[in-house]
């Protein structure tokens, strides 16, 4: 799993570029319905890039780091939207 890391930092990058726009754009009233939306298209951007990379070996445990780390970006990005006003 060494040389994949590329792949889901990438993803975990989509995931912090979506829920930064969220935070700085989204009306206060509106972030808790598209938090589920950056992460859905993290999840999507997730498989798109597992998927392009061909290898059968270990796609089981890429997809699971990038979504995890994608749940955790989102999650602590929530948790500033509830925070600031």
């Amino acid at each position: 799993m060494r040389g994949h890391w590329p792949g889901v930092v990438a993803v975990w990058a989509a995931a912090a570029i979506g829920a930064v726009v969220v935070l700085v754009t989204a009306d206060p009233s509106l972030r808790l319905r598209l938090w589920p939306l950056v992460l859905a298209g993290a999840m999507l951007v997730s498989f798109a890039i597992q998927l392009a990379t061909g290898e059968k070996v270990g796609f089981v445990q890429r997809l699971t780091a990038s979504a995890l780390g994608a749940f955790g970006i989102c999650a602590v990005a929530w948790l500033l939207g509830v925070l600031l006003p």
